[in-house]
């Protein structure tokens, strides 16, 4: 359960009710014209109802918690917000800035903090976008970064992940393939064509930013951010066991993709999932060798797969191959 802190006043309007709320949000949702600037924006897609305008001290305590359980601190230096140079090797950044906010200067800073995480990682992938762009609703983007240190760093949480070829994030698909104890109905998703490297990517490394609507994504963060990657694991254990006849009784991949983008999952089963996984994520990897599997699951579903993909990027393209009856015509 989450506690409310005295500090944590702000407006339902997004305002803050005071100077002292204003230090309570330092992220892009403590700003007077927020709503107005970014009432549209691409990453409030999933804020049904206003939720987030008509609980915003309770989304603020919920980020508040997140920071608690990875063990951060909110920065509290002066931050240069000078944009960086933008060129055809980082247009990506613009690119992915343009589909989460709408204000300018939070793209501008947006488009920094991808930059620096670019960097400082060594690679980019569009998931890591969508949790920057969530948690620069609550926090500065010194703390973001941290926050992002922290997920990408520990492999307690999304290690690997947010790499250009995500093959981590598809391992442990196979690895959550794995652990579901009911087998057939794995087997049956892999027979229409679901496999997991085509959702836990979003499940996953987008830690379902682009899938649940606010309301239900608080309370799945704060468990992720508490659990980590077992919570990520028990979330995929409960969904298919609560959708276990559903899915059983699937023909075809759209049925099934309907379904893992939360398109045809009626929010209340989704919130019993949530919670199920909340109770299974402290067990859920007691006494299981995760390295072991993780090695398993490559050797067995990827492996092959990657090496034909990559070895194919050096065949001889065909364009210049002159065939007999070619030549014969020119004559």
């Amino acid at each position: 359960q989450v506690l409310f802190s005295p500090a944590l006043r702000v407006c339902r309007t997004g305002s803050p009710c005071s100077s002292r709320a204003m230090t309570t949000c330092k992220g892009f949702l403590g700003e007077p014209k927020f709503w107005e600037l970014e009432g549209d924006a691409p990453i409030l897609k999933f804020n049904e109802n206003q939720w987030l305008q008509n609980h915003t001290e309770e989304a603020i305590a919920h980020s508040k918690a997140w920071l608690v359980s990875l063990g951060i601190t909110e920065s509290r230096m002066e931050i240069d917000t000078t944009p960086v140079k933008e060129t055809q090797q980082n247009r990506i950044f613009r690119a992915d800035a343009n589909r989460t906010f709408r204000d300018e200067a939070h793209k501008l800073v947006y488009i920094k903090l991808l930059s620096f995480a670019a960097k400082k990682f060594g690679d980019y992938q569009q998931s890591l976008g969508y949790v920057a762009g969530l948690l620069m609703l609550f926090f500065d983007a010194a703390t973001v970064f941290k926050v992002l240190t922290v997920l990408n760093d520990n492999p307690r949480y999304l290690s690997g992940y947010w790499r250009g070829e995500a093959t981590l994030c598809a391992v442990d698909g196979y690895v959550a393939m794995k652990l579901f104890p009911r087998t057939p109905l794995m087997e049956h998703l892999k027979s229409i064509g679901l496999l997991p490297e085509t959702f836990v990517q979003k499940w996953f490394a987008g830690v379902c930013i682009h899938h649940l609507r606010y309301k239900q994504l608080m309370p799945f963060l704060d468990h992720f951010f508490q659990h980590g990657n077992a919570f990520l694991f028990a979330f995929f254990t409960s969904f298919f066991n609560e959708f276990h006849d559903d899915v059983q009784a699937m023909a075809s991949t759209t049925q099934a993709n309907e379904l893992v983008r939360f398109d045809k999952a009626p929010i209340p089963r989704l919130e019993i999932i949530i919670q199920n996984a909340a109770q299974l994520a402290g067990s859920m990897l007691l006494g299981v060798d995760l390295q072991g599997l993780r090695v398993e699951c490559f050797e067995t579903f990827l492996t092959r797969r990657m090496q034909s993909a990559n070895e194919g990027m050096w065949q001889k393209a065909d364009d210049e191959i002159e065939f007999s009856d070619e030549d014969e015509d020119d004559e």
